[in-house]
């Protein structure tokens, strides 16, 4: 029984949208990475890690799992999607704003947490310790890419 070509050309958009949608999700949280090197100014993400194997790993693992998120999100609900080569039909623009707001938003309450834990040292601990340690700072690097890869795995995973 031969496979309809209507099933083949919807599988081969599904695939697209999700590849699509995946690389712009990647692409947000490697600018996320960025900004919040830019945030944590006394801790010196990548300096640090540089030279240790389980630093490096936990990062690496960190983003393995991130990328995880965004293709099962992607794969749930693409922000490229339909079967018409335009624009407005091709693109998810909501879905693609409620990304950028998700990833603003984390920005803003990730900032919002280092500034809390670090200057105010809320339970008197010292955030800048991070620093101290390369392992110390896989750890954080490894969390933060959990972190953004969540929100931005529940803003692909709201029903719109």
């Amino acid at each position: 029984m031969a496979t309809p070509t209507s099933t083949l050309l919807g599988i081969l958009y599904w695939t697209l949208g999700t590849v699509g949608t995946s690389l712009v999700c990647l692409l947000v949280g490697l600018v996320s990475i960025k900004a919040m090197v830019h945030v944590t100014t006394e801790i010196k993400e990548f300096d640090r890690i540089r030279g240790d194997g389980t630093a490096i790993s936990l990062f690496v693992s960190g983003f393995i799992v991130f990328t995880g998120l965004i293709i099962h999100g992607s794969s749930l609900n693409p922000i490229f999607q339909g079967n018409v080569a335009l624009a407005a039909s091709f693109i998810n623009v909501s879905r693609f704003l409620v990304v950028l707001v998700a990833f603003g938003v984390s920005l803003a309450i990730g900032w919002l947490f280092y500034k809390l834990f670090a200057k105010v040292e809320l339970f008197g601990v010292d955030l800048d310790e991070i620093n101290q340690s390369p392992q110390a700072v896989g750890i954080f690097l490894f969390c933060y890419q959990i972190f953004i890869g969540l929100i931005v795995h529940a803003s692909l995973s709201l029903p719109l």
